[in-house]
């Protein structure tokens, strides 16, 4: 990869914490906050800085008001200007998680507060994913509900929603003028219930949606570095032929391996236009053409083509097998990117691309995920609160989210396809298209989203093992689904 002048490659990830990148799941977001002080004194200097220097050239400011008084007599205006009364200060109240993007908002709140004097945000106590939701609940029936709150598209947003936790900001957004075309249109949307608009976001991802492949295997076989223009006929032809085996037919290296657990995969069920639930929510629909296909396409990389490790073959993990050689490519996320060329030397080169899209559709896989800040719905402060929301919704927010190593770039195409950010992953530019596309995983009408998921990862265990085909593995997941789906509605979240 080439060299940086400034903040090179190698610099930035010696430099940053570990991103917390697997969006699809808000449980497995909140785990960074041990290298969070490291960081902070590495960055909390240049961040304030280009903070207050950037977001202010953003900021319109209202002009002062002014009164005309006109005279018939003598035809003169005289222009009187009014100073407005000062606004009274008040306090936000922030409820929300002990994460790597909280640690980072904690920094740059002293910026915040130097562009809205008369506003001063009290970050309550900070809790873990395990035990927010239920914080959340005892503060709402205490009448103890803070300002602001954050949560991750799927069943918390609607039970909040439902629950009357957080509110609209359609209304507020409207009458606040505040644009949102540029914020990652798949993220967006993916914050929506009932068609109300119920949190902003100020991360967005595309799920799992990037082929990392080891630039190595592809120079000694002279094959092409994977780009924009493969599809999967292109993934499986190239995997077959970086696929070594030996005399004795043991395979010393696979071309690809196959990863499809959920909530990790949801990216190639939408690749093939699948989905585990209905659009309705009632039934499984994975049982349907497109489900079995998706299914047949990743058994057949493992027992037909045989250029993708079956269970017993893989060796300790699969992200092991790529450090050590073993594998030529894999479907991964940005944060794996990060910590795989964390991992390696020098001389063994990780490269990245949009996963590719389908052969016949050309659909590209993407799962819409991201955390947004919402308003609770008992606030007195709602327009002010909403200062915060557009103020971490920003383009230079997601940035120097990203460069100081406390999360992705943000929300905005504009942040991911930045310059600081795309120097270092190119990629990155590539992923803001895939997220505005992206929609979110279909929810079951009575949320029970885990118990769903649980059954998807037990029962395509038997498929990798050649124990069943395709189309049994769909049918024993739509049976196991559709007796959840009849339960009473989940609300344990």
């Amino acid at each position: 990869m080439r060299k940086m002048k400034q903040l090179t490659r190698r610099s930035f990830l010696r430099g940053a914490s570990k991103l917390c990148l697997g969006l699809a799941g808000a449980a497995a977001l909140g785990g960074c906050a041990a290298k969070v002080v490291e960081v902070e004194r590495v960055v909390e200097k240049e961040v304030t800085k280009i903070v207050t220097e950037i977001v202010r050239e953003t900021i319109v400011v209202e002009p002062t008001p002014q009164v005309v008084e006109k005279s018939v007599e003598t035809k003169v205006e005289k222009v009187i200007t009014v100073t407005p009364a000062p606004q009274p200060k008040v306090t936000l109240i922030a409820d929300v998680t002990n994460s790597s993007w909280t640690h980072f908002a904690m920094l740059v709140t002293p910026t915040f507060e130097e562009m809205f004097p008369n506003l001063t945000i009290r970050w309550r106590r900070l809790s873990n994913w395990d035990e927010y939701p239920a914080r959340i609940k005892v503060s709402q029936v205490s009448g103890q509900l803070g300002d602001l709150l954050e949560a991750p598209p799927g069943a918390l947003l609607i039970q909040w929603a439902e629950g009357e936790i957080i509110q609209s900001l359609d209304d507020i957004i409207r009458n606040d003028g505040f644009d949102t075309s540029g914020i990652l249109g798949g993220v967006l949307r993916a914050f929506r219930y009932q068609d109300k608009q119920m949190g902003l976001p100020f991360i967005g991802s595309a799920g799992e949606n990037l082929l990392l492949y080891n630039k190595n295997p592809f120079d000694e076989q002279g094959i092409d570095y994977p780009d924009l223009s493969w599809s999967l006929d292109d993934l499986v032809e190239a995997a077959d032929a970086l696929t070594m085996r030996g005399s004795d037919g043991r395979v010393g290296r696979f071309g690809y391996a196959i990863r499809y657990r959920l909530p990790d995969a949801y990216p190639m069920l939408h690749l093939f236009d699948a989905h585990l639930i209905s659009a309705d929510g009632q039934t499984s629909s994975v049982d349907g053409q497109n489900g079995v296909e998706c299914l047949r396409w990743a058994h057949d990389l493992i027992h037909v083509a045989q250029v993708s490790p079956s269970l017993s073959q893989i060796e300790g993990g699969l992200l092991e097998m790529f450090c050590d050689g073993k594998l030529a490519m894999l479907r991964h996320d940005l944060g794996s990117l990060i910590d795989l060329g964390r991992a390696l030397p020098d001389a063994q080169e990780v490269g990245s691309v949009l996963y590719p899209k389908h052969p016949s559709t050309g659909r590209v896989g993407a799962s819409a995920s991201g955390m947004a800040y919402c308003i609770g719905r008992n606030t007195e402060l709602p327009y002010e609160a909403f200062r915060w929301l557009k103020f971490m919704a920003s383009r230079e927010m997601g940035v120097q989210m990203f460069l100081g190593g406390y999360a992705p770039p943000g929300c905005r195409a504009a942040s991911w396809e930045d310059p600081r950010v795309v120097d270092l992953f190119p990629v990155c530019a590539q992923v803001a298209d895939g997220a505005d596309m992206a929609e979110p995983p279909r929810l079951p009408s009575n949320l029970r989203v885990q118990e769903c998921q649980d059954i998807w990862n037990r029962e395509i265990g038997p498929l990798w093992l050649g124990e069943v085909t395709p189309e049994e593995c769909a049918a024993n997941i739509a049976d196991q689904v559709n007796r959840v789906l009849v339960l009473p509605p989940d609300r344990s979240v």
